[in-house]
């Protein structure tokens, strides 16, 4: 089973770092540093549910005194295995990669954060085609597809947090149909 591909390419690291150092003493006073490390699983109908996860850094500026904010992140993620096919001629498809993404979080409680995040990754899936059950075909395939996320943050003491999240990928192969499993995942995140 491929592994957690957590690469992350070093353009977008300069990126985030060049705007940091680019915005106006006021703002950058108001930058906080990010960090979410959310285990899971990925749901699909035909396969079931398979581990995944998803870690990500990154920093947020306030965007006024309502408790806003918007930013960037960088993290990696893994989407789990989607099986499709019946016995016969079965493919099983994994997907993993880095991935940069905009991120906004917006205070609905005291306490709790909903957040949203849209951005592109990285990302590799491996492809392992077996024919009545007897592995035939195996092979991986790279390709930029889409993020698409949304959590809920309980914020604790010190800076942490309980963040509860979803998050849409894909598992896109040449010659066969685009998979969007559902990566549901529970971690913890910290603000510095």
């Amino acid at each position: 089973m491929p592994c957690l591909d957590a690469t992350i390419p070093a353009f977008s690291l300069a990126f985030t770092f060049a705007m940091g150092f680019a915005l106006p003493d006021p703002a950058a006073a108001q930058a906080a540093w990010t960090v979410e490390l959310a285990p899971g699983l990925a749901s699909d109908a035909e396969a079931g549910r398979s581990a995944g996860g998803r870690v990500s850094a990154g920093v947020m500026w306030s965007l006024g005194a309502a408790g806003a904010s918007a930013g960037v992140v960088l993290g990696a993620a893994s989407f789990g295995d989607t099986r499709t096919g019946p016995w016969v001629q079965r493919h099983r498809r994994h997907t993993s990669g880095p991935f940069a993404a905009l991120q906004a979080a917006v205070p609905l409680a005291e306490g709790w954060q909903a957040q949203a995040r849209i951005g592109l990754g990285r990302w590799q899936t491996a492809l392992v085609t077996s024919v009545n059950g007897a592995e035939v075909f195996e092979s991986s395939e790279p390709h930029i597809g889409l993020l698409l996320g949304a959590g809920l943050t309980c914020r604790l003491p010190m800076g942490l947090g309980v963040v509860a999240a979803v998050d849409v990928g894909q598992h896109r192969f040449d010659g066969l149909p685009t998979v969007r499993p559902v990566l549901w995942s529970l971690g913890l995140s910290a603000t510095f």
